[in-house]
């Protein structure tokens, strides 16, 4: 009698079938590495920690774009006729 090893579609382990009859003779399951949950955690921590630094730089992008502006748009009060002629004009229909 020859055995039919294959690899289980559950555990990613061996089985051996039996061809005659179709049924499983031995199963040898595949040792997984445990969770480590300190490791976890510090991933964790790691990914908050990037995620905080891309929102820091956002609102600092932000907060640059914005005092740009209105600084622009204080430049324009006070001589709209400095303005380079790009201004978008409104037309009415």
């Amino acid at each position: 009698m020859s055995l039919m090893e294959i690899k289980c579609p559950m555990c990613k382990g061996q089985l051996w079938i039996d061809p005659s009859n179709g049924k499983v003779v031995d199963h040898r399951s595949v040792d997984h590495q445990k969770a480590d949950f300190d490791r976890f955690m510090k991933e964790r921590k790691e990914a908050a920690g990037q995620w905080d630094d891309r929102m820091k730089k956002a609102k600092e992008e932000e907060a640059r774009r914005k005092a740009e502006l209105e600084e622009k748009f204080k430049a324009a009060r006070e001589d709209p006729d400095s303005l380079d002629g790009d201004v978008p004009t409104i037309q009415w229909d």
